[in-house]
């Protein structure tokens, strides 16, 4: 169920999201019906005014899985978020990325469009999620699961105008965390970590480290400066 998005908080010339010079097709994924066509989402999601891209790892189970285990992951994460500990609406990430490079449709509805999703800590909003199927904490994403990440990054950048010139910014008001109580004002480069949102350690400090080093360049060089080209149509892979 999607409800209109909220309207934005700020809107001064700093808060607003600049048009990035190209547009990439959307990378292949496995949508929500490929692993989780009897987990319906269990309430109302709202729409997401995207301002930046925020990334995460799931932590647990650890990284040691077998690429035939990933589906069963996904389910038994999604189980865990709508239950009674977490009690979210659904699974809280938008997109996941496993080791192997797979990029999995999480929230149900998310390679539509932008939706809402949830975080430990609290959400502030304004961002898509985007986690690393594994822990980063000691080493970080091994190379097929950086390049589908950033494929990933840079498609949404492209869908939802988020300029990832290095150094690029944005400001907002915070929906409350943990971190950025409700309210507060929040400026963070438009491709962040968790950890720059609430108090926690994910997405590890080698991906971290990675992330706010390196991302926003790997992700502005795959977008290129040509003209923009026909995102493709949500389909799934095999």
């Amino acid at each position: 169920l999607l409800a209109p998005a909220r309207r934005a908080e700020a809107d001064s010339p700093a808060t607003r999201k600049a048009m990035p010079l190209a547009r990439v097709e959307m990378p292949p994924l496995q949508l929500r019906a490929d692993w989780g066509p009897d987990l319906p989402a269990r309430g109302t999601i709202e729409a997401e005014d995207v301002r930046f891209l925020l990334v995460h790892h799931t932590s647990e189970p650890g990284s040691d899985y077998a690429a035939d285990e990933v589906k069963g992951l996904l389910r038994s994460i999604y189980g865990f978020h709508t239950g009674a500990d977490k009690d979210w609406p659904d699974i809280a990430y938008n997109f996941f990325v496993d080791k192997y490079g797979t990029i999995w449709e999480g929230r149900t509805g998310s390679a539509a469009g932008p939706l809402q999703g949830s975080a430990t800590g609290g959400n502030q909003g304004f961002s898509q999620l985007c986690c690393f199927l594994g822990d980063f904490e000691n080493e970080p994403p091994p190379p097929p699961a950086v390049a589908s990440m950033v494929s990933l990054l840079a498609w949404l950048a492209g869908k939802y105008n988020v300029d990832v010139t290095p150094g690029a910014e944005t400001t907002f008001v915070s929906r409350g965390s943990n971190l950025h109580p409700l309210g507060a004002e929040v400026t963070t480069k438009t491709i962040s970590t968790h950890r720059q949102m609430s108090q926690t350690t994910c997405p590890g400090t080698a991906c971290h480290e990675l992330v706010v080093n390196q991302f926003q360049q790997k992700t502005q060089e795959l977008l290129g400066s040509g003209p923009p080209t026909t995102v493709a149509p949500t389909t799934s892979v095999a």
